[in-house]
């Protein structure tokens, strides 16, 4: 749904994923560790346990009735648990992708099966997403019998919407603008990316969050973006120990701990999460200031991001 320069983007990406006269491996590492020590001196610094007990979850609308707010996240619910488990683990059609595999150095295609379809962080994204919404609709529906609601529901709600957020709209933006045009410059088929299971992951997450947070104008800070970083890092922990103890790949080109600028990349990844959120962040604020402005906003934001159709590779010339 953008203008799309798949030749400029692929040169680019080409020179920074390569690899260089030395592996990196130790320094990412290392980076990695020192960014989950920081993460965890920032949630005690600020005392965000105690933030998380304010209500930072909005359960009321100003534009619809609250049962329709629950329905509509009972709704994403279904959907998000209906693509995990029936599109995609229990598939017995399995999945299709191109990995980058340890050993070989190489992007070689590759089927998964069940659990292993689990394991790119677009499926981490839809898990967040679908626990987040699980969270808030039970919230919901306990308010709509009127009963006592159990305080870890709002609990993990205020910690995974952040993370939603983050993921979500990292997801759409490296999708679109990386993984396809690497894919787009291949020789390789790339059918797959545009499955109905991967529009939910790639792009539907993004739009139900995007209208979920219009509606119910959540009390979001800054201070939440830690949770982005901190599920970042644990992404790169388990790709890094995936591919060395597990399935022998990293699923994507660009998180191999060994290329030339791997320690940079991590940082950026992790630190992207909570970029995005804190961007969503903003524009929360500006809803909050005017809910018009704003709304157009989020709406120009997320249809730059979201890609539908499937784009076509450039005849090359004889």
């Amino acid at each position: 749904m953008q203008l799309y320069k798949p030749t400029i983007l692929g040169d680019f990406m080409a020179e920074v994923f390569r690899y260089g006269e030395k592996d990196q491996e130790k320094v990412t590492y290392s980076v990695v560790v020192l960014v989950a020590i920081a993460s965890i001196v920032f949630v005690d610094y600020f005392e965000l346990y105690s933030l998380l007990k304010t209500n930072i979850i909005g359960y009321e609308s100003s534009l619809i009735p609250d049962i329709i707010l629950t329905l509509f996240r009972t709704g994403a619910t279904i959907l998000a648990f209906y693509t995990i488990f029936i599109l995609m683990i229990m598939n017995k059609e399995g999945g299709f992708m191109n990995p980058l595999f340890r050993e070989e150095r190489e992007s070689l295609p590759h089927k998964t099966m069940g659990l292993e379809r689990m394991v790119p962080f677009s499926s981490w994204n839809l898990i967040v997403f679908g626990l987040c919404f699980l969270f808030m609709s039970i919230h919901g529906w306990y308010q709509f019998f009127d009963l006592n609601t159990p305080e870890f529901l709002n609990l993990f709600s205020s910690i995974l919407l952040p993370m939603a957020l983050g993921m979500a709209m990292l997801t759409a933006t490296v999708v679109t603008y990386v993984i396809v045009p690497e894919e787009v410059n291949s020789d390789r088929n790339f059918d797959h990316l545009f499955e109905s299971h991967e529009m939910v992951m790639h792009n539907w997450a993004m739009i139900i969050l995007a209208v979920d947070i219009f509606l119910s104008r959540p009390n979001l800070s800054w201070e939440l973006g830690i949770f982005c970083l901190i599920i970042g890092v644990l992404y790169c922990i388990f790709a890094y120990m995936y591919a060395y103890f597990g399935g022998g790949y990293y699923v994507y080109s660009f998180i191999d701990p060994r290329i030339k600028y791997a320690p940079i990349i991590m940082t950026v990844l992790a630190l992207a999460i909570s970029i995005f959120y804190i961007f969503i962040w903003l524009i929360s604020l500006l809803i909050e200031y005017n809910q018009w402005i704003g709304g157009a906003v989020l709406l120009i934001c997320v249809y730059t991001i979201v890609l539908f159709k499937q784009p076509k590779r450039k005849a090359h010339s004889s």
